[in-house]
């Protein structure tokens, strides 16, 4: 399936935390912070439901496409209409042509709230 820019109609927030240590080295306080707001498109892959395990949680993965950047790191986090996409892998480029970054992520529904 090829991307067009005119497929990029989501949009997105990337983020990822800081954190303040004390002079142990301990962290006391984390912060978010916005890495950039991006227009992506957003494709819906695999959903899992987990039954009878100990964490009773759903998965959903997707994978998102936006315009490339070479500054979105692994631990990263995507908020996407108040859902909160986690990174499964680095980033990579779609076609070798430094055109598009494609972010394979997965949101993690706790039991009960689908």
């Amino acid at each position: 399936m090829k991307t067009t820019i005119a497929d990029l109609n989501e949009r997105i927030q990337i983020v990822y935390f800081t954190a303040e240590r004390n002079e142990r080295g301990d962290i006391i306080n984390t912060q978010e912070v916005e890495r950039c707001q991006v227009w992506a498109k957003v494709y819906p892959l695999t959903a899992k439901i987990s039954e009878g395990t100990p964490e009773h949680s759903n998965k959903i993965s997707y994978r998102v496409t936006i315009r490339h950047r070479d500054d979105i790191k692994p631990d990263d986090e995507i908020v996407w209409r108040e859902r909160r996409l986690r990174l499964l892998s680095p980033p990579y480029c779609l076609g070798g042509r430094r055109e598009f970054t494609a972010i394979e992520c997965e949101e993690v529904i706790p039991d009960g709230t689908t």
